[in-house]
């Protein structure tokens, strides 16, 4: 058996070989099919880990307060300034801090930029830390009694402002003169990562420079060691459903943050990868029409083998075997193509800061062999059927 299997695979890879262009062009399809689907799944898997690791490092007793009760009543509904006091009144919590962001207009050495700017309350600006917040590097952080003064993210100068900016030189925010007091230190996390690029401040004066209402973006809220999350979140959503009347907000740990997020990203992949499933379909339809061909060119060889003895399984096997071995071959071309691509992302998203580190897994690399040599195969099994059903008498007079 094995002798016939290995004889089997030299025929295949010596009539593949006596057409390398048409072989070539046929591999062609199933190589961008599974070049697509390699990198998008690599690609999908290393953000999937990049965030549970974020989150997982931002701890499990954080809980977070967002508007409105989905995607779209977010844009509408709002959270009230009072909504922190009474959260922080709620039993087990430690601290409850709201960051308030819009975006202002900044002039510096005649440059006039659109930036993010975030007000922060400065008596919580220290106890946000814990997730990566605020951390200065340089200078010193907010207090209270900063009315004029604001701090910058490790990036601001270079993406933003694109000068040499630094502590104690002034900027316009709004037309209002405010100086820099402090430089943080370059975020880690995705969700801090914000800070990277904006400006903070006082969430006071943020509201006074600002010329449209500002309500809270998010809550943060910590919980005292040992405290049961899902209870926590259960009084908190209480206390603010019977304070708005309604519920208009979410209350949600970051656990359920970390899944909506592999979930978004899931979706977005699934998508994609069926779209370069298309191409794959198109690489076997190519595969088909190939071998075909090869059936019509090959008549009279196939008349020859039935005349000395060939079975109508050997003359199925040899012709399903080809189109194994070009899908086999295309899978392996596209598997180096979709690595490769996946880990020109990675370095591109590591130049732009972005902890995304495409994971190639062994599953990947015999699931994407597997799946295009079956997708050959698959292809090839109509044309094997109709090269094993020609008449040898017919095959033989064939020209």
């Amino acid at each position: 058996m094995g002798l016939i299997d290995t004889e089997l695979f030299l025929i295949a890879f010596k009539n593949l070989k006596g057409r390398r262009l048409r072989s070539f062009l046929t591999i062609f399809g199933i190589v961008v099919g599974i070049a697509a689907i390699v990198a998008l799944i690599s690609i999908g898997e290393g953000l999937n880990q990049s965030v549970t690791a974020e989150f997982d490092q931002l701890g499990t007793n954080t809980i977070m307060i967002l508007p409105g009760g989905g995607f779209i009543e977010s844009v509408f509904a709002k959270l009230d300034d009072d909504d922190v006091d009474l959260i922080e009144n709620v039993k087990g919590v430690d601290f409850a801090a709201a960051l308030y962001i819009t975006s202002l207009q900044v002039e510096y050495k005649g440059e006039n930029k659109t930036v993010i700017v975030i007000g922060i309350d400065p008596d919580k600006i220290e106890q946000l830390g814990f997730i990566g917040i605020a951390n200065v590097e340089e200078g010193r952080n907010l207090t209270p009694h900063d009315t004029t003064a604001v701090i910058i993210g490790s990036k601001f100068g270079d993406r933003i402002i694109k000068e040499d900016i630094g502590l104690k030189q002034s900027l316009q925010v709004n037309g209002d003169k405010l100086r820099i007091v402090g430089i943080l230190e370059e975020a880690q996390n995705n969700f801090a990562g914000m800070f990277n690029t904006a400006l903070s401040m006082n969430s006071d004066s943020l509201k006074d420079l600002s010329d449209t209402e500002i309500t809270p973006f998010r809550i943060i809220v910590k919980a005292l060691p040992g405290e049961d999350i899902d209870e926590l979140k259960e009084r908190i959503s209480s206390r603010l459903e019977r304070d708005h009347g309604k519920k208009d907000f979410q209350v949600m740990d970051l656990q359920q943050i970390s899944e909506i997020a592999g979930s978004v990203v899931g979706m977005i992949s699934l998508v994609l990868i069926g779209i370069a499933g298309i191409s794959l379909l198109v690489g076997g339809i190519g595969i088909m029409n190939t071998m075909l061909m090869s059936v019509l060119e090959r008549t009279k060889e196939v008349g020859v083998m039935k005349a000395i003895g060939a079975t109508t399984p050997r003359i199925i096997s040899i012709f399903v075997v080809e189109a194994g071995m070009i899908g086999l071959v295309g899978g392996a071309m596209g598997l180096l193509l979709g690595i490769g691509a996946a880990g020109v992302v990675s370095i591109v998203a590591e130049i732009a800061g972005l902890p995304l580190t495409a994971v190639v897994t062994p599953t990947l690399i015999v699931g994407a062999l597997a799946f295009s040599m079956a997708v050959g195969m698959i292809a090839g099994v109509y044309p094997a059927i109709r090269a094993a059903s020609v008449e040898p008498v017919e095959a033989l007079r064939y020209e």
